[in-house]
């Protein structure tokens, strides 16, 4: 990863009014395995864990990509109420100039622009952390409320199903 500094990603939090960010771990196995239904994963790959112990790989396989800095994994959740679970966030791919945004949000947190935060808030935290050209965010032209994020930012869109944000300053 082309890391500003030296950042141990599993210590990283981030914070803004509404949400905290902070690395997945496995005290969030049960509510990753509850809310990454088939209503939530309808766009996405993969499909949703068919039991608590394919999510529990999905884990530790997440850990085991922050320790070796190829990937942060973050588990989102509501600053008020306290710590409620909202989804999950990750950033990919960052071996490359343009590393990858995704997210999802749990049905209950959907349609309040969490998700426009919480991609504003990696994006922000990537400009201050990560070298890279620009930030890919993939996702499926049938998604709506998902598209609209990378361009109510300000990104350009490259293809019919892929947006990109470039950090400020890049």
């Amino acid at each position: 990863m082309a890391l500003c500094h030296d950042i141990d990603l599993l210590e990283v939090k981030i914070v803004n009014d509404r949400l905290i960010l902070r690395p997945t771990s496995l005290f969030d196995l049960d509510p990753i395995f509850r809310n990454f239904n088939e209503r939530v994963t309808r766009f996405m790959f993969p499909s949703p864990a068919i039991s608590s112990v394919e999510t529990a790989s999905f884990i530790t396989d997440s850990i085991d990509a922050m320790l070796d800095r190829t990937n942060l994994h973050l588990t989102i959740l509501h600053s008020d109420p306290k710590d409620q679970f909202a989804g999950c966030a990750g950033l990919h791919h960052t071996e490359s100039r343009t590393p990858e945004i995704g997210i999802w949000l749990a049905e209950g947190s959907q349609g309040m622009g969490l998700g426009l935060e919480a991609v504003a808030a990696v994006c922000n935290w990537v400009a201050d952390e990560v070298e890279c050209d620009y930030i890919r965010y993939p996702v499926d032209r049938a998604n709506g409320s998902s598209r609209n994020i990378p361009e109510s930012l300000g990104a350009k869109s490259k293809t019919s199903t892929t947006g990109s944000h470039r950090p400020a300053g890049s």
